[in-house]
């Protein structure tokens, strides 16, 4: 039954969204934000997760809803959205000038703003969440929320600071979203994201919307790829076609045969400038010419692009959850489109090869870690910085090109385990070892009274520790100067020289770390012990993406309906006679060939 909050919604979305109804999911989904408090939803890209939270905004007690998005160019367009909608909200990024901040900060504190969006770089710091607490928030949304259990070198530091920060702040209603979450990767959302003690329920999607149809096709050689791949795209009616490569040098390639072929194609990659990338995306929406857009996975990163209606992925992505990502930029628009994974025999051969070195057997991991073992601290809280090149000089493998990609696979394997956390790109650090006779917490008790400057500095260095690292003697820390500048609201000159008169009274070492040093290293922290204690984080996620690319492979070579076992790998219950090969998705090339014999 609708509930009079759920009506309320849709009536809002009808007038100022220009919707003609609200879906079934979407009113399932806010009837449980109103109902249970605590929600992950998992809906398909273009499912319209938006109006999850921009319109519970508006009728929950006058109270703001804060967002915490990791794509700040995602952001902005929400932020025109809402305006368009007469929703005013309020945007919260590291990029910000200090004019923009106050500005936003005025919409809110006047009651103006419905809707706070944050970068998880700004939701960390200390002052901003001061301000927020004041708020008393509605609700707190975490979009994307499987980056909280990101494994890669794109994995962002601060979204393993969420939950933590979550269970402080206590807000009465937490919403996490994403599009594609498998059982495991979901219970790992929820024990990373809400508070211990909470009951969260989850409304659970099929990961691709029901207007895409999915096919695969394998082929015997690489030139048969490629042929394949151009007879496909003249077969298709779609304007823009999206084709997914495995490296940005085949884009590259790809685009120049495409341009060869007297075919309009454009690439687009992480490793473009940002001035390249706003050009390819400005002529990719504007264009009335038929493209070929030639894409890594840096294409889903907050490019949200209507009418393209055919997605190939040109070889075996990473997982299951990856290739769904990519074919969700189909379809925007709810138009029936087509989704192709063109594949060789190799492909598969290929992925469980790069598996098995990024994700080695547990022993074989802690063997790595202990190449480095005299570079890690030895106590739980405790931060060292280490350069990338005297770890890589520690990394044993029989072929020295391999050096690099083996060490990057460890990075990944150390941060599940939380004993490495990436550098923030433009940030300076700074490191701080106390005397072997000391403690930080003996250091607070010789303070001089009154507010100083010496207490400030020295008390924005407590809110950043953990507790524990206070009482260790000797004790070392690596720390952001900006995190600690907002947490004590002094400039890094001031908190240098603070750390210098220390250094004189020979209470501590410090030095200074500047950004172009931090790029090229990483902090390793909490210790081999921790990271021996840990290691069923490792397990667990190897296991995961062992069988989502097991999922990914079964899929290629489905002989009844192809989307069947994938279903119910991100169902939440078992999908009734998906087993036994009697169920039938009607969107795949099987089940549409079936049907039409």
């Amino acid at each position: 039954m609708e509930t009079e909050f759920v009506k309320k919604c849709e009536e809002f979305a009808k007038k100022n969204f220009l919707l003609s109804n609200l879906r079934p999911a979407q009113k399932e989904v806010l009837s449980l934000i109103h109902n249970k408090k605590f929600v992950l939803a998992t809906l398909p890209t273009g499912a319209g997760k938006t109006l999850l939270y921009s319109l519970p905004a508006l009728f929950f007690e006058e109270q703001p809803v804060l967002v915490i998005s990791p794509l700040i160019s995602l952001m902005r367009d929400q932020e025109r959205r809402m305006e368009s909608a007469q929703i005013c909200s309020a945007i919260f990024t590291s990029e910000q000038t200090e004019e923009e901040r106050k500005l936003a900060w005025k919409k809110v504190k006047a009651g103006e703003a419905k809707i706070i969006f944050a970068s998880p770089e700004r939701f960390v710091l200390p002052s901003f969440l001061n301000s927020v607490v004041k708020l008393n928030l509605s609700m707190v949304v975490v979009d994307e929320a499987h980056c909280v259990v990101s494994w890669g070198h794109q994995f962002r530091p601060e979204y393993a600071e969420i939950g933590k920060i979550l269970t402080k702040i206590n807000p009465p209603r937490i919403l996490a979203l994403t599009a594609t979450a498998s059982r495991n990767s979901r219970q790992d959302i929820i024990k990373k994201v809400f508070p211990s003690v909470t009951e969260v329920f989850e409304y659970t999607s099929n990961p691709i919307g029901q207007n895409i149809i999915v096919e695969s096709k394998r082929v015997f050689s690489t030139d048969e790829q490629w042929d394949s791949l151009e007879s496909i795209i003249d077969d298709s009616s779609s304007k823009k076609t999206l084709v997914y490569f495995q490296s940005r040098k085949l884009c590259e390639e790809a685009t120049r045969k495409f341009k060869k072929l007297k075919m309009n194609a454009i690439t687009y990659h992480a490793g473009l400038g940002k001035q390249e990338r706003k050009y390819a995306e400005q002529y990719i929406q504007e264009t009335d010419k038929k493209v070929v857009i030639c894409a890594t996975t840096a294409f889903g990163m907050g490019v949200d692009i209507a009418g393209i209606q055919l997605v190939v992925v040109f070889g075996f992505p990473s997982n299951i959850e990856e290739f769904f990502q990519m074919l969700g930029r189909a379809g925007r628009s709810g138009e029936i489109s087509h989704g192709v994974l063109l594949w060789t025999g190799a492909d598969p051969i290929r992925r469980s090869y790069q598996f098995k070195a990024s994700f080695p057997e547990p022993s074989i991991f802690l063997e790595q870690c202990s190449q480095f073992l005299k570079y890690m601290p030895s106590q739980f809280g405790e931060s060292l910085f280490v350069t990338k090149s005297e770890l890589l000089l520690k990394v044993k493998t029989k072929k020295v090109e391999n050096k690099e990609k083996t060490l990057e696979s460890i990075f990944a394997g150390m941060r599940i385990c939380q004993v490495l956390e990436d550098t923030r790109i433009g940030e300076n650090y700074f490191s701080l070892k106390l005397n072997q006779s000391k403690t930080f917490a003996d250091i607070l008790t010789i303070l001089p009274e009154g507010v100083t400057k010496r207490k400030k500095v020295l008390d924005g260095v407590t809110t950043l520790v953990e507790s524990n690292w206070m009482l260790i003697k000797g004790a070392q820390i690596v720390l952001s100067y900006k995190m600690l500048q907002d947490a004590c609201e002094y400039s890094e000159e001031t908190c240098e020289q603070v750390f210098l008169y220390y250094q004189e009274q020979k209470m501590l070492t410090f030095v200074k770390i500047s950004q172009d040093d931090a790029r090229n290293g990483v902090i390793l922290k909490n210790g081999y012990v921790h990271l021996q204690k840990e290691i069923p984080r490792y397990i667990s996620a190897r296991s995961h993406f062992h069988a989502s690319l097991r999922e990914l492979e079964h899929l290629s070579t489905a002989t009844s309906c192809r989307l069947a076992d994938s279903f119910e790998f991100f169902a939440s219950r078992k999908i009734q006679g998906a087993s036994k090969g009697l169920w039938r998705c009607m969107q795949c090339d099987i089940c549409i060939r079936k049907r039409t014999e």
